[in-house]
């Protein structure tokens, strides 16, 4: 009994030598835009986005009430008015009222960093 006790302390004290927390390396070709992809959605979902919007990426985005925010890049215009530029976007995003007063598309207070990396979730570079 005594040498079977021994035998399955070492082997765990082997087992455990052996178990460390590794962080995980980054996926090959790890960029800004990889990295902005992983917390984009969370933020629009807490913005409220996806109550309106259908965007893919999105988990829950199926709302009907804007427009979908697919192939937004290929868009000549934002909003009917506004050229289509991630300048533009972002502006739009902040402060939507003050380019188009009445819209549907209230002001969410959404700040100059999280409306840039919405711009850039919503309209990749080739």
């Amino acid at each position: 009994m005594r040498a079977a006790i021994c035998c399955f302390a070492s082997t765990l004290t082997l087992l455990s030598a052996g178990c460390k927390m590794v962080a995980p390396s980054p996926p090959p070709n790890h960029n800004v835009s990889t990295a902005i992809r992983l917390t984009v959605p969370d933020h629009m979902i807490q913005y409220g986005c996806p109550a309106c919007h259908v965007i893919p990426g999105v988990p829950g985005a199926v709302g009907k009430v804007g427009p979908p925010l697919d192939g937004l890049a290929q868009r000549s215009y934002l909003a009917g008015n506004l050229a289509n530029t991630p300048e533009n976007l972002e502006r739009w995003i902040m402060h939507p009222q003050h380019y188009q007063p009445g819209t549907a598309m209230p002001e969410m207070n959404v700040s100059a960093q999280d409306a840039g990396q919405f711009a850039a979730f919503l309209e990749p570079t080739q």
